[in-house]
């Protein structure tokens, strides 16, 4: 047996988004293993929980996975905290990680065991301040984001990304991720009038805001990061060049995936997905999948060793996967292409 470790929130408010790709990596180990490894392998996915109070429990976690379990590789969730947690370990002990973070930093000091699939934070940033303001033309942006690492980075790449197109800076907003107040943005809307608003919190903090947006009845478009829209809004992923700009009850809602989304192997993806949980996926959940199958690609061709699969995704180039075409960069960073896809 060879196991592939998977960190994920299993308990507390984020559950559900671990859930999602836990799924997703389930459904990847079912369609390895219609092409058996050699010499009788098979793998094997054991799970870990990080949502746990603190960040010990979450090290606790790890060491488990890697010393106790002997797994051959980590896949963690979307939390840039989790993923710097695990690189730290990971390049101490020697063994790969592949992180669903969308966080610049965990690849920029240029580690050799940390891989990231996700489109940048600075890159979503700089697509969806382009939509903002230079496709539409929008000056007054709020800025969502939260009290913790995820929201000050994500935050700080957007403010960037807008001082391209604009001298009016954002107006920022920062929610309070243990007890969020959903008013407070209501409020602000109220006295800020803005003509487009960006949210770069967590999907059960963005789910509320989202609601209260609604409930309000307030109509300008909202965009969302990666992980902010990676829960709960995943039903109905529509390509940027077929969403249709009215007609639509309430405000637009954007976010930004990696790839193509109509590829066939997204499609193919989708449809194993929906079929085995009932509803799509969103484009976290694609990357989950993608980050199981390319580990066993790597497996087959370096066998149980951690070295030697850290080499094979180092040099993993123009890869078709189901979140888009997977090409590693000297630091560990995907270079796929990402573009805005509209939500429900």
């Amino acid at each position: 047996v060879i196991r592939i470790g998977f960190l994920a929130p299993l308990k507390g408010a984020r559950r559900a988004e671990g859930e999602a790709i836990v799924s997703a990596a389930r459904l990847a180990l079912t369609d390895a293993s219609r092409n058996p490894l050699p010499d009788g392998r098979r793998l094997e996915l054991v799970i870990g929980d990080e949502s746990g109070p603190s960040w010990g429990s979450i090290a606790d976690e790890i060491i488990r996975l890697v010393v106790d379990q002997e797994v051959v590789a980590i896949v963690t969730s979307a939390s840039g905290a989790v993923a710097h947690l695990s690189e730290q370990v990971g390049n101490r002990i020697g063994v790969p990680v592949l992180t669903l973070a969308s966080d610049d930093t965990t690849t920029e000091i240029n580690l050799p065991w940390i891989f990231r699939l996700a489109p940048s934070d600075a890159l979503q940033a700089q697509i969806i301040a382009e939509d903002i303001y230079r496709r539409r033309g929008l000056r007054r942006v709020m800025l969502v984001t939260e009290e913790n690492h995820d929201g000050r980075v994500g935050g700080q790449q957007f403010q960037e990304a807008a001082r391209q197109f604009t001298t009016t800076k954002p107006t920022p907003l920062v929610i309070d991720p243990q007890h969020p107040d959903v008013d407070s943005l209501g409020a602000a809307i109220s006295t800020e009038s803005p003509q487009a608003i960006v949210l770069w919190t967590q999907p059960q903090v963005t789910r509320a805001l989202v609601k209260q947006v609604r409930a309000d009845g307030i109509r300008v478009p909202l965009y969302l990061s990666q992980d902010a829209g990676q829960q709960g809004f995943e039903d109905s992923l529509r390509s940027s060049s077929l969403a249709p700009t009215g007609n639509r009850e309430g405000p637009e809602i954007w976010t930004v995936a990696s790839g193509e989304t109509k590829s066939v192997l997204r499609k193919s993806f989708e449809l194993q997905y929906q079929q085995s949980v009932g509803k799509l996926p969103g484009p976290v959940a694609a990357e989950a999948y993608d980050a199981v199958r390319i580990i066993e690609q790597a497996l087959r061709q370096a066998g149980p060793n951690r070295a030697r699969v850290r080499d094979q995704l180092a040099g993993m180039q123009n890869l078709p996967a189901a979140s888009g075409t997977i090409s590693f960069d000297a630091a560990g960073s995907n270079r796929a292409t990402a573009q805005l896809v509209r939500l429900p």
